[in-house]
């Protein structure tokens, strides 16, 4: 009979198959643990990528808003400089705000339907201010009426859609 630190090798034979069995037990407890554990991990990355994905959304949004409020700006001038007869500038700034309201719609994939169709209509009558702009070289009182009218709608349009911008950033903020 052979001792190995104090035990037979018959015993050791004998404990060897419920060590098996423990061993087994403890295998199946640690890959449940090691499951649980995987499952409550799966569950935050899907919560960590949503509030990831919300605010993604929300600095886009402020962004935009941002911009619109730019291009608000850039339509006062525009109505000013008509308004005192900088026609050259006006020219300018008619032609640039048309781009830029072009590049927002584009740019700007999570704008309603709506709201694109009416940064459309702000961009045809920037379009149109520009070209009318530069097909005179002055204009009378009805026609500077006109202009100014056109410049005024665009002005609405913008301020319209960054209130709405506006409002979406604040009640997004209270829920």
């Amino acid at each position: 009979m052979i001792l190995f630190a104090g035990f037979s090798l018959e015993r050791l034979e004998s404990m060897l198959p419920k060590l098996a069995d423990w061993a087994s037990v403890v295998g199946l407890v640690v890959g449940i643990a090691a499951l649980v554990y995987s499952a409550k991990a799966f569950v935050e990355a899907k919560r960590a990528k949503k509030s990831a994905e919300e605010a993604r959304k929300a600095v886009r949004t402020l962004v935009a808003a941002d911009k619109v409020h730019y291009l608000g700006s850039k339509a006062k001038e525009l109505y000013s400089n008509v308004s005192h007869e900088n026609y050259a500038v006006a020219v300018f700034l008619a032609t640039d705000l048309r781009f830029e309201i072009n590049g927002a719609i584009t740019r700007w994939e999570f704008l309603d339907i709506g709201t694109k169709e009416r940064f459309r209509d702000a961009s045809r009558l920037a379009m149109q201010v520009a070209q009318f702009m530069q097909s005179k070289g002055q204009f009378e009182i009805l026609e500077k009426a006109k202009v100014l009218k056109k410049c005024d709608l665009i002005l609405a349009i913008l301020s319209g859609e960054s209130g709405k911008i506006q409002a979406g950033l604040e009640g997004g903020s209270e829920s």
